[in-house]
């Protein structure tokens, strides 16, 4: 859904000016969710391990089984890289659209955050940094600054071939959506 809202953001409809700042804050919002992911990689290779509560015997976390569970036993939970890279977007598109934004952050929140906590795949706190990851580095990359800096070298591929332009943006949204 996330990134079906990145893409009638891309394609709505306005002036030259307001579709150029539109796909500026969009591209820095890729690059926020990028950075966000090798940030949380980084964390949860680096801090100590944290296992998840449904794999957890002290706490007594009961869930019922789901096909294929275990895989994510040897993966810390800290931090949620579903929260940051989702996070990431959500927040980004508040740049682009208040309305949007605050839809796509309930969004986020409700069926993407809730679940893995009350499934037992993430404490509360692997998701609360986890979205508090994806948030900072949305902010920072749609800094006026930065995100100029980040389209500039983008937007005239769009410009000088858009079928390859286009190919590659789905490609990488694609893998957004399906993490």
């Amino acid at each position: 859904l996330l990134v079906a809202a990145f893409w009638a953001c891309w394609f709505r409809p306005a002036d030259a000016a307001g579709m150029q700042k539109t796909r500026e804050h969009l591209l820095a919002t890729l690059w926020a969710g990028i950075v966000g992911i090798v940030i949380a990689r980084a964390l949860a290779l680096e801090l100590p391990f944290r296992l998840r509560p449904r794999f957890d015997p002290s706490i007594h976390f009961h869930v019922a089984a789901l096909p294929g569970s275990a895989i994510l036993m040897d993966w810390s939970a800290f931090p949620s890289d579903h929260a940051v890279l989702y996070s990431a977007l959500a927040v980004g598109l508040f740049f682009v659209s208040l309305r949007v934004g605050l839809m796509a952050t309930l969004y986020v929140a409700c069926t993407i955050c809730f679940p893995r906590a009350y499934l037992g795949y993430h404490y509360p706190t692997d998701l609360l940094v986890g979205m508090l990851i994806g948030s900072l580095c949305a902010c920072a990359f749609n800094l006026h600054a930065v995100r100029r800096r980040l389209a500039a070298p983008v937007l005239p591929w769009l410009r000088s071939s858009p079928q390859t332009f286009y190919m590659a943006l789905f490609f990488l949204t694609f893998q957004f959506a399906t993490m």
